[in-house]
């Protein structure tokens, strides 16, 4: 599925010297930044991916910890006595070295779980930023709607303020009513109110976007372009779900979080097989030079790790369950998404830019018609009334499609989005 538009937006600055305003439009346009370029900017300064690319950071570091050939580093400790000063070489001395060995594998096992934490994080990471992607567009091309919806807005005021002259010149003729007069008052009233709202939401979409591009709320974001879907059929509901469990990031990073738990639990497991301690020693012993070595294990006989065990059992349960909800929730997410998009396709069908252009050309008429007497107040009220009615259906089904196209992107991971043409 694939959007195509001509969409940027920009940050300008101007100091000192004046322009035209055509050279201060043609300065905003080169200004202008390209979705791709928005995407960019996300993919950099979005905080949530910050964070979670610190997680990855942090989670690497574990995996190197795990590494470590030995539990611990060596220890060595001395110590030393004095005998009274009639025995011979009366100053005794010990020098001992011992090292902790793993046991139970669980060198291995230990880098096995922080090996698939790891891969688990990236997914994470991954699908956030197909999460982020897909808010990007959405916020990207709900300014150029926003934008469009003002236009509009202002075209519409236009109108009624000419249906108002007109009514209000045939009302000083004696050929309308107060009534009448009345009635387009309230009509230009309610289109205005119409424009300021576009305004509010207008500004409302850049803050949106500057929130999704982990940028400066302050800076004038601006888009430019055309909002024109292209309403495409997607694949049938099964094949769709079987993609989506199959691509989704965050469903992969689950199954690495089990692969984990498992490790955890094995780790658990080899607990009752301490690590092995090896020593060695040299001591002065009244004149004698002693070697030795040995090695010390503890003996896992009060305490049989059981509390260990049923932890990480219980942890391993937990992944589990969670992969399945979240199996579950794609599965709702995607038929939901489904049903969003395709009720939007067909409402984008039926109300195309070019009915509205059709109900402000048919209040032009009536206008027209009105001034040649062939047409009674009623008539151009009533096209006063369905005009913004139009409008407000028309801006309505975009937002949809768009909110459709976010929901299906994210939900399917990535495997349907929104583009632009090249």
């Amino acid at each position: 599925m694939t959007v195509f538009v001509v969409s940027t937006f920009p940050v300008w600055t101007f100091a000192g010297n004046s322009v035209s305003l055509s050279d201060y439009q043609k300065v905003k346009e080169e200004q202008a930044l390209s979705l791709g370029e928005a995407l960019a900017t996300a993919f950099e300064n979005n905080p949530v991916l910050a964070l979670q690319k610190s997680r990855v950071a942090g989670q690497r570091g574990q995996v190197v910890h795990s590494g470590r050939l030995t539990p611990s580093n060596p220890v060595i400790s001395v110590q030393g006595e004095k005998y009274p000063s009639r025995i011979p070489d009366n100053i005794n001395y010990q020098v001992r070295l011992s090292q902790e060995i793993w046991m139970g594998n669980r060198r291995d096992l230990g880098r096995d779980r922080a090996t698939n934490e790891l891969t688990a994080t990236e997914q994470d990471l991954e699908f956030l930023r197909i999460a982020t992607a897909a808010r990007v567009r959405s916020a990207f091309f709900n300014v150029v709607l926003a934008k469009e919806e003002l236009a509009t807005a202002k075209r519409a005021v236009d109108l009624m303020e000419q249906t108002s002259e007109v009514i209000e010149t045939s009302y000083r003729r004696g050929k309308m009513t107060k009534m009448d007069v009345n009635t387009a008052v309230i009509g230009l009233a309610r289109a205005k109110s119409q424009q300021a709202a576009a305004g509010r939401r207008l500004e409302d979409r850049r803050l949106e976007l500057a929130k999704v591009l982990g940028v400066d709320p302050g800076l004038p974001l601006d888009v430019r372009g055309d909002f024109s879907p292209t309403l495409t059929d997607l694949p049938e509901d099964d094949r769709l779900i079987e993609v989506a469990l199959q691509q989704r990031a965050d469903l992969q990073a689950a199954a690495k979080r089990i692969a984990a738990n498992e490790s955890a639990l094995d780790i658990a497991e080899s607990l009752t097989t301490p690590n092995l301690e090896v020593f060695g020693f040299y001591q002065r012993d009244l004149g004698d030079n002693v070697v030795g070595g040995g090695v010390s294990i503890p003996l896992a006989i009060t305490h049989r790790y059981s509390g260990e065990r049923m932890d990480a059992a219980a942890g391993l349960q937990a992944a589990e369950i969670e992969a399945e909800s979240l199996r579950l929730s794609i599965k709702r997410s995607v038929l939901s998404a489904i049903a969003q998009y395709k009720a939007a396709r067909t409402q984008l069908r039926q109300m195309s830019k070019s009915i509205l252009r059709r109900s402000e050309e048919t209040l032009q008429l009536m206008q027209q018609a009105l001034a040649a007497g062939k047409v009674g107040a009623a008539s151009l009220l009533s096209a006063q009334d369905n005009l913004l009615a139009v409008r407000n259906e028309y801006i309505q089904v975009q937002k949809d499609y768009i909110r459709a196209t976010q929901a299906l992107e994210i939900g399917t991971g990535g495997a349907v989005s929104m583009g632009v043409s090249p």
